[in-house]
């Protein structure tokens, strides 16, 4: 029997323009992502049969709309590969409905996975290959930032040369992706599309460019990601914003010391809160 393991990385956007909708129902995006040091752990083996079998810590779907399972499914499917019995067992830490990204993150970590025990894609395959997993999964392909554009789908790595350390806070509550974007009525008017061109960000640029066009669009349904925001304002941070479709909101801290005291102070009001670092 093969075993391998990994962690995976949760996402914050550190902007998200929509610029558009598509013919295939989905929207045009422009998005900064870093991936931050909030993990699940993948343990995956190969085993005899064909059967996908998923499991988690956490009460998520474990069949056919799982990522995970979509990935694996795929993944042989694509070149008609000789299917094998798979086990993917799921240790979750990204909270669920966060914009956080773990489901993607977790799908692309598989391919990777099976990809090492039964070798059968090059790097440009696979990266293709997670496109048709979902829309963040290309993004959790590659190492560190990137802009994501299209639906998603098409990354462009960048690097953020300047540390930052983030206070999320997830609300006792989640946010459907599919909804946020079904109640979206205007695309971006920000005046800072330019942004998106760059190929390096300064912790400066980051604070400049903070925007997420869905935020608006939740805070009518959930007023509470405002006052969220308002409290990491409160508590120092440089900025806030809701990532993704949310329900998580961040604050951007230059240093860790001030994040550590921010940290201190919000979870005196919130329930879960993480102090991260752009990885």
């Amino acid at each position: 029997m093969d075993y391998v393991s990994a962690l995976t990385p949760a996402k914050l956007n550190l902007f998200l323009y929509i610029t558009g909708k598509r013919n295939d129902g989905y929207h045009e995006i422009l998005t900064l992502m870093q991936k931050v040091s909030l993990y699940d752990k993948i343990n995956l083996s190969v085993e005899e049969g064909e059967e996908i079998r998923v499991s988690a810590n956490e009460d998520i779907p474990t069949n056919g709309q799982n990522t995970v399972y979509i990935a694996t499914d795929v993944f042989f499917k694509q070149k008609k590969i000789k299917r094998r019995g798979v086990k993917i067992i799921i240790e979750k830490h990204i909270p669920t409905q966060a914009g956080m990204g773990g489901a993607s993150s977790d799908a692309a970590c598989v391919l990777k996975l099976l990809n090492k025990v039964l070798p059968s894609y090059t790097e440009v395959e696979l990266f293709e290959l997670s496109k048709q997993v979902g829309s963040d999964v290309p993004f959790f392909m590659v190492d560190g930032s990137g802009i994501a554009s299209g639906r998603g789908d098409i990354v462009k790595k960048v690097e953020i040369i300047d540390p930052l350390y983030y206070i999320v806070v997830k609300p006792d509550f989640g946010i459907s992706t599919s909804w946020a974007y079904s109640q979206l009525k205007t695309l971006t008017k920000s005046e800072l599309l330019f942004m998106c061109d760059l190929a390096i960000y300064t912790k400066n640029d980051i604070i400049r460019c903070l925007q997420n066009d869905l935020e608006k669009v939740v805070e009518l349904y959930r007023p509470e990601i405002k006052m969220i925001k308002e409290r990491l304002l409160d508590n120092g941070a440089k900025a806030a914003a809701m990532t993704g479709s949310g329900s998580c909101v961040f604050g951007v801290f230059y240093e860790e010391q001030e994040a550590e005291k921010a940290f201190i102070k919000m979870t005196n009001e919130y329930t879960t809160v993480y102090k991260l670092r752009g990885i």
